[in-house]
Parts: structure tokens; sequence; C-alpha cells
């Protein structure tokens, strides 16, 4: 029911306390809204210590003071009488006497228990009153009037359609900068050879494809699909056989109208073609050498804007995206259910008794190693205990999978994920995992490919969600500082209430028309709602407790990003006869490779790093990982580590954007930036670039090691006062520390 009335349920003490005795006090009606008895009451009989030794069918009830809800001493007792009803029990005069309900709820007696509502809230808390969150939460910063509202929802809209234009834009000029086959080979949507079959039917154009492209080994039914990215509603662009040969209009965009095994059909966007009848007399001619490439998959986008249709039109949800209500913390889920998981520590039980009192918002803010996805699951399990129906999701496959199994294999469970207790675990409820059949997780794949009955709970990307045709009594949004608010309506339009749970000093979401994001669209739901001077400040608990990195590692993240706030939870023991944080300074140079960056010097360096960490360290290759922020530097690191390191192939190599969520025993980071005049590039962005270096950092557990030029990253001109000295103050620290080693280019016993 209430923070409040959990607080006073725990110090009140039924052995000492009187049934109350009416002095002065009558039943006459005072109050003209009566107050809510039915859920004080409910509340109350979920506890034993409120149960009465010697009456059975007595559930007490305690009164706080008149105008303070310090406790009295005394209590009524609820029952319900087999003639009168629905009653409560009082002394009169050494006799029981007894008061309908209804009579009650509207009495001067009445308010002495109104406190025990979270509609309710005392000037001054009670001295047994210890929260980290207020019993009720009002909007601190909420959008000011009507026109802000329509104003926040029409930004969210015209967010979305600019990123339409924005990723259409991004295709066009990959498909100018590339050819059909080499976007193909990147996994881009591309049909590299097709034949126009001439004549249009309806005003669509058929095209075949070239048997020769086809792996035999897939269903013809949904070849395009499976081998070209290519689906039905795709926006492609239509490439000539030949440019020296075509009308200057090509590429045309089209819509691809229908696909029949390999047979694509297409409606040309004529509108935006000049010389219609030109290339239409060209495309009723039968020729080979076509080709298609995407322009735009819009399926995630019209999604996206129905989602926001959907919220805006939701009484509720758009008052608690504008601020234009409260969050209580009156939902009975906790009470309803039992801690589940004893090995958590106290935040995080906290954290899960908020989250499961809080209507209809609560959000847990996990930084690296905490534990946030075992809250979750935790937060999950109560919920579908005391009868909810839950929706789990995140923007991306890979942590959706985190929650679902974590590091579950075919023959060991990850106890710390929703496998352990579903179906095929413990078998406390039914999970179903949207297009579980596609996932890259083979527990996800195997397991939940099929589900049997109606799932107590399911779990989806945020896209995803929108095929669901069914509605949820809790969201719970994992990563939700890595999804958009606009992304985030999806799951949303489909709950009555919702966890979010990330952080907000890591990576925020991506975005094509704002690198980075700043307004309220582009930004996480986390960040608009909670988060640095969100909507609702105090609906929040940070988990301070990390398990995941060695103490010297952790040491400036926790200093610079998280104010000193988190603390060891395990003695993390370094690599033998190595820091577990150092630093290599090496001035080589930077090049730019189709956009990217790249740096030799470091690149070899590196795989030196990764080869005495494999040789002296007695580390396996799934142990070590290497990070970096640039495309172009990860495959180039990639290519050396499978020449230099006989299991080189097997090192996890990537960006800092991909590595979110992932951890490792050893981790090196690449930073790649070297030039004279101090250039990092988004790594000396205020908004994103401190976040990319905590990413980076914190996904070590055992050995930390940082290759970069100290001079450029030290120079950095790009950040505001505020950012700019962050490599400063990290320089500092290893320089400090003596965990900084000087590197000459020349002497890397790694070839060139």
């Amino acid at each position: 029911m209430s923070l409040l009335f959990e607080s006073a349920i725990g110090k009140f003490d039924l052995s000492s306390a009187a049934l109350h005795s009416p002095a002065d006090e009558t039943f006459e009606p005072v109050r003209d809204d009566p107050i809510p008895i039915d859920g004080i009451v409910e509340y109350a009989s979920y506890h034993d210590q409120l149960a009465h030794p010697e009456k059975d069918d007595w559930i007490v009830v305690p009164l706080h003071a008149r105008n303070s809800a310090a406790l009295s001493g005394e209590y009524l007792a609820f029952t319900e009488h087999a003639l009168h009803g629905d009653v409560f029990i009082y002394d009169d005069g050494g006799d029981y006497a007894s008061v309908d309900q209804d009579t009650f709820a509207v009495s001067s007696l009445a308010n002495r228990v109104r406190f025990w509502h979270s509609d309710y809230a005392p000037d001054d808390p009670p001295s047994y009153f210890d929260s980290p969150i207020a019993e009720r939460e009002p909007p601190r910063n909420p959008l000011s009037d009507d026109n802000d509202t329509d104003t926040f929802f029409d930004e969210l809209e015209s967010f979305v359609q600019a990123e339409m234009d924005a990723q259409r834009d991004e295709n066009r000029a990959k498909a100018a900068a590339s050819t059909p086959e080499a976007l193909r080979a990147e996994g881009f949507g591309a049909i590299p050879s097709l034949a126009s079959l001439g004549q249009p039917e309806d005003g669509v154009y058929r095209f075949r494809i070239d048997d020769g492209q086809v792996d035999r080994q897939h269903d013809t039914y949904r070849v395009v699909q499976s081998e070209f990215r290519i689906f039905e509603g795709n926006e492609v662009l239509l490439h000539p056989p030949s440019k020296e040969h075509s009308p200057d209009a090509f590429p045309i965009p089209a819509t691809v109208d229908a696909i029949e095994g390999l047979t694509v059909s297409l409606a040309i966007d004529w509108y935006t073609i000049k010389n219609r009848s030109t290339v239409g007399a060209f495309l009723r001619q039968k020729r080979r050498d076509f080709a298609l490439t995407q322009l735009l998959n819009p399926v995630p986008y019209e999604r996206e804007l129905a989602a926001i249709a959907r919220v805006r039109d939701r009484d509720d949800q758009r008052a608690l995206l504008t601020g234009d209500t409260a969050v209580t913390f009156g939902d009975t889920a906790g009470v309803k259910s039992s801690q589940q998981d004893v090995e958590l520590n106290q935040e995080q039980e906290l954290a899960v008794s908020c989250a499961l009192l809080a209507d209809p918002l609560f959000c847990i803010h996990g930084p690296p190693g905490t534990g946030k996805t075992r809250t979750l699951v935790e937060v999950v399990r109560r919920s579908v205990e005391a009868g909810d129906d839950v929706l789990v999701c995140a923007d991306s496959n890979q942590a959706v999978d985190n929650l679902v199994a974590g590091s579950s294999t075919a023959t060991e469970t990850d106890d710390r994920s929703l496998h352990a207790h579903a179906q095929h675990g413990a078998g406390e409820f039914v999970l179903r995992r949207v297009n579980a059949s596609r996932s890259s997780n083979e527990v996800v794949s195997t397991q939940y490919a099929t589900c049997d009955g109606l799932a107590d709970v399911v779990a989806a990307t945020n896209s995803s969600a929108a095929t669901l045709e069914r509605e949820f009594d809790v969201l719970v949004l994992d990563e939700a500082t890595q999804a958009t608010c606009t992304a985030s309506c999806i799951p949303l339009a489909r709950a009555d209430k919702v966890i979010l749970a990330g952080d907000h000093k890591q990576l925020p979401p991506f975005s094509a028309t704002e690198e980075p994001p700043e307004s309220a669209a582009g930004l996480s739901l986390f960040e608009h709602l909670y988060a640095d001077g969100g909507i609702y400040e105090g609906v929040g608990i940070q988990l301070r407790t990390q398990y995941r990195m060695h103490r010297d590692i952790a040491w400036f993240p926790n200093s610079r990003f998280y104010d000193r706030a988190l603390r060891q939870g395990r003695d993390v023991t370094a690599l033998e006869d190595r820091s577990a944080f150092v630093s290599y300074d090496i001035g080589g140079s930077e090049e730019t490779i189709d956009h990217s960056k790249r740096n030799d010097a470091e690149v070899r360096l590196v795989a030196h790093i990764a080869g005495e960490l494999l040789a002296d360290a007695d580390l396996s290759s799934s142990e070590v990982g290497v990070i970096t922020p640039y495309t172009a530097q990860a495959n180039a690191i990639r290519k050396k580590l499978a020449r230099h390191i006989d299991s080189g192939r097997d090192i996890s190599v990537d960006t800092i954007d991909s590595f979110q969520g992932s951890e490792k025993v050893a981790i090196v980071i690449s930073l790649v930036r070297s030039n004279a005049a101090g250039e990092t590039g988004f790594l000396g962005r205020p908004i994103d670039g401190p976040r990319r270096l905590n990413v980076a950092m914190t996904r070590a557990q055992r050995f930390c090691a940082i290759v970069g030029d100290w001079y450029t990253l030290r120079s950095s001109a790009d950040g505001t006062d505020e950012d700019a000295g962050l490599y400063d103050d990290l320089y500092s620290f290893l320089e400090n520390t003596g965990r900084l080693r000087q590197v000459e280019p020349e002497f890397i016993p790694v070839p060139k």
C-alpha cells in the first residue's frame, strides 16, 4: 500500500497495543471523500504480525496520531461479519462494538489511518520512517502546460520522421560509395543481379534473381529475405545494368510490393523522377543485371509512430511522460510475494521492494558489475508470484537474451537468469521469447522456439513488442538508457507499470540525426523521466556494490563517473605478476579509412600485449577482449591477432559501442587518435565522450590496459571545460601511481 505503512507495520507492537476506545470521537460523516479503506485492509492482511493472536478473523489496523503519522499504540480490528458485512471493531467501555466500513471511511476516526495510503502524505515523516525515496514523488520538472505536452509528442513524431530521412540519406550515400556485391558481403540488404521481366502488371515491375546467386540450402520461399535481407515493404534503390547506357535518373527509388520465390515486384516512386517516360520505356524492356540496395526498412519506424500515438491517447501514460501525475508506492505486488533470491545484497533487496511497490514507475540505476540483471530477475519472479503478467524488453537481442539465458549453456544453467526459473528450469513460470528461433543464443533458440499456453513472462526487443496482441501488468525494460524515448514507447504502450533499468553514465541511445542525442526525443526514457534533471528525480535507487572489477580498475570510473559511491563487493585478484591497471603511451600516427580511423602502431602493440596475456598469464582466448572506438581499428586488430597468435581469431575484438554489456577477465583498449592538433573526435565530445571511456574501462575484471597517444588525448580541444580534463586527470592518476609505460613503435616485437 505504501512505504510508510510498511515501516509502521515493522515498528508496531501488537502485544503492547490497545484496541481503540473512542472518547470524544463519533462516527458522524466529516469527509466528502471516503478514505480508500479497502486497499489499507488488503495490505494489512498480507502481514502475519497484524493477525490477532486470539481472534482468527480479525485483521489489525494500527492507528496513527490525528495530525501526524506517529503510531498511537492503538488499533482497530477489521472483520467480515456474517450479518453486518465489512466492519471495524472498537472498544466500547469494555465491550466490543462495530461500525460498518462505509460509515467508518468518512468519519473523523478514518483520518487516523489515512497516511497508510499513498494518496495521503504527512507534513513531516515520522521518526520510524527511514527510506531513500519519498512516500509520494510529485513531478519535479513537469512539462508546464497542455501546449508543452502536445509539443513533446509532436517532437517525438518529428524525431522518428527525421531518423527515417537520415537513414535514407545514409543508405543512399553508402550505395553511391560502394557496389551491391560489396554491400551484400557486409550483411547489408542488397541483390547484386536481377533480370527485368518487362511489361509491368498493374503498375508494378517484376524482376527475377539469377539462380546462380542463390544458396540452395535455403528454402526458396524465403530466399530473398534470408540471403539478401530484402523484405516486402522495404524502400529500395533500383540500380541500372550500366550507368553509361541508362537514363540519368538511376538509381531510382521504389518500394518492394511483393516477393514470390525468386521474383521481386517493385512499385516505382514516380513522384521523385523527372524524365518518367524515358525511365518507364527503359524498364519495360527485358534486361539483365539490374541491382537492388536497401534504402529503408520502414517497419521499426512505423512501429514507433504507432506506439507514440497509442501512448499519447492513454491518459495515464500521457500524464506520466509529461509529469502530470505523481508516482506513488501503493502496489500490492510486494506483499503478495516473498523474497526468492536470498543472496541479494541490501541495495538490491531495497530496489526490488521499491520496484514492486511503485506505481506506475520505478528506475534502477545499475553501474557496471552491481548485479542489475540479477535484481531484475528477482523483480520478474516476484511480480509473477503476485499474479502479474510481465513483459521483459531491451533494445537489442543480445540484451534480451542476457536476461533470458545469461551465461547458460545446454548443460549448465545460470542461476541469475530467467531461464533458471522458467519452464525449462525450476518451473516457476512460463516464459516466451519472441522470435526465439532467430536468436544467436543456443539456449534461447533451442529451448524457447516454442511455448505452450499463455506465457506469464514474455521477452522481446522493444521493436518486436509491437507484434504482441496482449496487455501486461508490468514492463521491465533493461538497458533502458540505450533506447530512445520513441523506441521505448513500443513496449510502454502495452503495460500499466514500467520498471526502467540502466546506467546513464554509459552510452546514450544511437541516433542517426543527433550525434550525440540531446533532445528529449533522442534521449532515453530513463533520462527523460529520472536521471539528471528528469521529470521525477526521486523514483529510483542506485546499486552501489560492484562485484566485477579489481579495485584498481574501478577506482577511476568510480571517482570520475559515480561520485565515489561504489564499493567493492568481493576481492577480485589481479593477474599473477601484473598490475591490474596499466597504460602504454605510444606516439604512433592515425590514418582515415572509409570515414573511420586506424593506428597501425597501436594495432601491433595490442597484438603484443594480447600474446603476452595468453602466453604468460595462463588465460584462454575467450577470456581476453580488445576494445576500440573505431571500426577500422577493430578490423585491423582482428587481422593482426589472427596472423600473430595461434588462437587469435577467438579473441573478442569490437568497438566500444558493441562491447557495452559484456565483460572479460582481461581487456586491452586502443584509443587510436594520434595527431599534432590534439583532435580526438567523438572521444572528446562532452555528452558521450566520457561515457565511452567509462564503458571501455569497466568491461575488465582482473586486467585493463589502455593503449594511446597521451599527448593527443591530453591536448583535446573538443570537450567542454567540464570534460576537457578527463584524459588529463586519467593521465595524472596513471603517472602518480606508477602505471604508465612509455613505448617506442620501432621496438614493438610484432611485424608491420
